[in-house]
């Protein structure tokens, strides 16, 4: 199981790269969940998730650096690069029925996310904090 989760998160890199949007959403559950806690921006369903990488202002390209995966779980570190940039991130994968039905991203560096172009992405309050 592990082989054939690795293999589907390298997949999903490869045809985000390609901008294969078709093959891209096959990959993907159509329940997927995509979050990202360092922003609060959360996508409900594949067809949001696609939108993001296919609106996504400029041009880009991930590069895998590294997986780790095991039974239903793959987690990725990337180079994601833009033309005038390179940020390091982390995405761990949950995998059910062969399809990636959550994923979770991280981004090292912090920061505001840039302008979205996609309708599909809604931000969600902070967590609260513990003051005692």
């Amino acid at each position: 199981m592990s082989d054939t989760c690795e293999a589907l998160v390298r997949r999903h890199w490869h045809e985000a790269n390609r901008s294969a949007w078709d093959s891209f959403a096959a990959l993907l559950s159509p329940g997927l969940v995509y979050e990202v806690p360092q922003t609060r921006e959360r996508i409900r369903g594949s067809a949001g998730y696609v939108d993001l990488f296919r609106t996504w202002p400029g041009p880009w390209r991930a590069e895998v650096v590294n997986v780790i995966a095991q039974a239903g779980k793959a987690v990725t570190v990337i180079d994601f690069v833009t033309a005038t940039e390179r940020m390091t991130g982390i995405t761990f994968f949950e995998i059910e029925a062969g399809k990636i039905a959550r994923v979770t991203d991280f981004w090292p560096e912090p920061y505001e996310p840039p302008a979205r172009f996609s309708k599909y992405i809604e931000r969600y309050a902070p967590l609260p904090t513990d003051a005692s």
